[in-house]
């Protein structure tokens, strides 16, 4: 009687091992923070030039940086709506928030 309880016990206690380790690996797999994550999808995608003609291109063609300052900051520190992968549908990731590190929008001088 006694090792049917430590059955049952031990095979709960592996299957919930399992179940989180599986958890773990797919939250490491989505590390937003890590831009390789983004450019797994993205790499290949062109880099749209800014809605407005009056704001600076941060990105190259080849997705380099136009402006070196940036190469510091992850994908996600400007495109702050991209919270998880898959994203939502309807999600546009091309629009940015200048005004997480800027005081404005910068602009063309």
């Amino acid at each position: 009687m006694i090792s049917k309880k430590l059955l049952l016990l031990a095979s709960s206690a592996a299957f919930a091992a399992a179940l989180g380790f599986g958890f773990a690996a797919t939250a490491a797999a989505e590390d937003l923070s890590d831009n390789a994550t983004c450019l797994e999808c993205h790499a290949d995608e062109p880099r749209a030039a800014p809605e407005s003609s009056d704001h600076p291109r941060i990105h190259t063609d080849e997705g380099g940086f136009n402006v070196e300052d940036h190469e510091m900051w992850s994908c996600i520190d400007c495109h702050d709506m991209i919270t998880e992968i898959p994203h939502p549908e309807g999600i546009d990731g091309s629009a940015v928030n200048c005004t997480n590190c800027h005081d404005s929008t910068p602009t063309m001088e």
